[in-house]
Parts: structure tokens; sequence; C-alpha cells
């Protein structure tokens, strides 16, 4: 048995060893010096070792009674360690975390694996929405009033702001990541309740506007309007392919040089690969691939922008080439031209006019990159027709050309 002047005596060695006790007590010494109590026991045959502090701050009194504790356990047919642990999870519960700890955490969690899109937008609820709201609140005295508060005030805050709309899309995102949030803390034992889950309800969705073909007025002042726009050459070039590709303004500002042959005049958007997949990416919206044949315009256009855009992008940044244009940026554009239409506007204004010219609806569904309900059929449609829906793109580019006031 040890006592505290042989405890005293032992002296560190290269290696780490052990002396014995009774009981399963134990110490160990460390070739640092320093001295940590071990009780040493098996349970449904499997052998364990826990710790039971350090000497002399746990004295031999002390680490003895520990290890009665312990086996006290044993006897009731209870893992000690496993013990131990439901004791820190407990306490984990107990401790206070405001929301903000908890946010940032889930956000750590998630970030790596979600776009550059989705990390702005939690960012800015973070900082403009819910840290202001309850970021310093213990996460378990946050109430539904709480929430329902924060999406009042989110609502106040947008429908202040010029062209953002009244709030409600905003307010209820707000909510769906307090409820994700609160959903994390639960799984991970930090609160036992959510109080965002019964409130799904609470704020109406406006109705979503559809997208609309531009009036015989818009169109007449559309090449005008460009031509003396402010704007970037790059941000002209970009407005100018969105409509005459029947693009998506995603699709166009992640626009690879590596998807463009122009020696065959084939634009060939690929599926997202796996690891743009798990960081919430897609080169386009339903993820199939989807070919555009190059008119004479978006030809010009390519041409052009090889010497102002990187090497990966055709379009980039205005204010950084290293980075893609942001989605954003041709909406603005188009506002700042005196004009209320969106750029998803222009999809609708070809449907609409090439319809009209008799073109196949089927032909044109493809160009929108509208999904097949047949499935199977939808995966290798996207060849289908490239011949006609070469004249037909070249057609309705040459439509564009010709809105004149």
């Amino acid at each position: 048995m040890l006592n505290d002047t042989k405890i005293k005596q032992l002296k560190p060695r290269d290696k780490m060893y052990r002396m014995a006790d009774h009981s399963g007590l134990c110490i160990e010494v460390r070739p640092n010096g320093s001295k940590h109590w071990r009780f040493r026991y098996r349970f449904l045959g499997k052998a364990s070792m826990l710790s039971l502090g350090e000497y002399p701050v746990v004295s031999l009194a002390t680490a003895r009674q520990k290890t009665i504790d312990q086996k006290t356990l044993l006897d009731q047919n209870i893992d000690p360690a496993k013990y131990r642990l439901e004791e820190k999870e407990q306490a984990k519960l107990k401790s206070e975390s405001t929301f903000k700890d908890i946010a940032l955490e889930w956000y750590e969690v998630k970030k790596n694996k979600r776009s550059e899109s989705f990390r702005l937008t939690v960012e800015k609820a973070f900082a403009r929405d819910l840290f202001p709201a309850f970021g310093s609140k213990d996460l378990k005295t946050i109430t539904p009033h709480d929430v329902l508060r924060m999406q009042k005030d989110t609502i106040k805050r947008v429908s202040k702001q010029m062209n953002h709309g009244t709030g409600e899309s905003t307010a209820i995102r707000n909510r769906q990541l307090v409820n994700s949030i609160f959903n994390y803390a639960i799984a991970n034992l930090r609160c036992e309740s959510n109080p965002a889950i019964s409130l799904g309800q609470t704020v109406e969705r406006p109705p979503k506007q559809t997208a609309r073909p531009l009036t015989s007025d818009e169109k007449s002042r559309f090449n005008s309007a460009l031509k003396n726009s402010r704007s970037t050459e790059m941000v002209k070039n970009s407005i100018l392919l969105l409509l005459y590709s029947m693009m998506r303004s995603i699709e166009v500002c992640r626009l690879r040089w590596e998807w463009i042959d122009l020696e065959n005049r084939l634009i060939t958007i690929p599926p997202a690969t796996k690891e743009q997949l798990d960081q919430g990416e897609r080169n386009i919206k339903m993820n199939r691939t989807h070919l555009v044949p190059i008119s004479d315009q978006i030809f010009k256009i390519l041409e052009t922008q090889k010497l102002q855009s990187n090497d990966e992008y055709v379009f980039c940044s205005v204010f950084n080439k290293s980075k893609i244009m942001n989605k954003t940026t041709i909406n603005r554009a188009l506002g700042s031209m005196g004009f209320e239409f969106t750029a998803h506007d222009f999809r609708a204004t070809a449907s609409t006019l090439l319809h009209e010219a008799g073109y196949s609806s089927e032909w044109i569904e493809l160009q929108l990159a509208h999904v097949d309900k047949n499935a199977v059929r939808g995966t290798y449609n996207h060849a289908q027709n490239l011949d006609e829906r070469r004249k037909m793109m070249q057609d309705w580019a040459d439509m564009v050309d010709g809105w004149k006031q």
C-alpha cells in the first residue's frame, strides 16, 4: 500500500510507470514528474482505467474515497467511465450557453459544406437580425415570443430599405435558421426545447413574382439604354450574353472557359462534381448537362471577354478579377438603367417571342434547361435537335438586335 512518504519519493523515469495501492487504485508517474491517480477495473469482462485526478491536488485519502465510489457503481452494474461521461453531458446541458455561442458553433459545422451564397446569407442574418435580437441571451431562456419579435423587427428593418421588398421572406429565412440552430443544440444536449418549432405559420410569405416578358416599350429602349449605361464593358457583356443565351444569371456568372468550344460554337455546361454538390454549388439549376449553341453575337462577346476576364471564368468580379461576378450585379445594372424587370424576365421574353415565331416548344424548353418530366428522356434530351436549336438561337439573337426605338 502507498503512503504520502512513498508517493513523494517516487522519481520520474524515462518512461511512465505505475505503483499500486489497493482495490484497483494506483498512481501513475510520468517522465515530467507529474503524478496522477488511476482506477483500474473490469466491467462486463472488459478491462478499463479511469482518471481520478492529479496528486497532490487529489490526496491519497481522497483518491481512496473516489475508488470506493467507483466500486459502488460497479456493484450497481454501472460502468464508472460511462457514468462520468453522462455526468459531464448533464453538466454541459445545465451550463449557460448564449445563442451566439451555439449559433457560431453550428455555423462552423455547416459552412464548409455549403455555398458561398449560403455563408453570406447566414453571416448577414447573424449580424443584422439574430444576434441583435437575442445573441447574448442564455439559449435556454429564449422563448417563442423572442423569435416572434425578431421576425417583426426583421420585417420592419427590411421594409425601410428601398428595393429590398417588405421583409417577410427574410423573416421566414431567419426563423428557419433559428430552428436549425436549436435543433443542433438539442441534438448536442445544449438545451431541451426549440422555441421556433411551432412558429411556421406566423409570417405569410408574399406572393412569388413570376417572370414576365418585356413590354414593347422596354424592348424598344433596351439596346439604347444598355449602350449608354455607365456599367463596365464586362457587365454589359454579361447582360447581353444572358439575354442571347437564355441562361440563368447564376449560370452566366459561373460560366467557365473550359466549357466553351469556340471552334464548334458550343457551350457545354456539365453537371456539378460531388465536391461542388457537397459545398451546395451547382453549375446549372437541375444539375444536368446543358448545351448552348453559340450565335454570332455570343461569339463576339466571348472573344471580347478573353481580353478582360480571368483564366477560369468568363465573367469575373468588377472589383476582384480572381473571383466570379456576383449574381446580383446584373439586376443592379438593369435597375440603374431605369428598368423594373429582372434578368430572369429575359427567359420569359425569349420563350414568348420564340413560341410566337413558331418554334417547337420542346426546343425552347430544352434551351431554357427546363427538366423533362420523363427522367430518363430528360437525361439524354440535352443533345436533341441541336442543328435546329442553333438556327433558333441565331434567330433569337437577331430578334434582340432588332429591338429599336
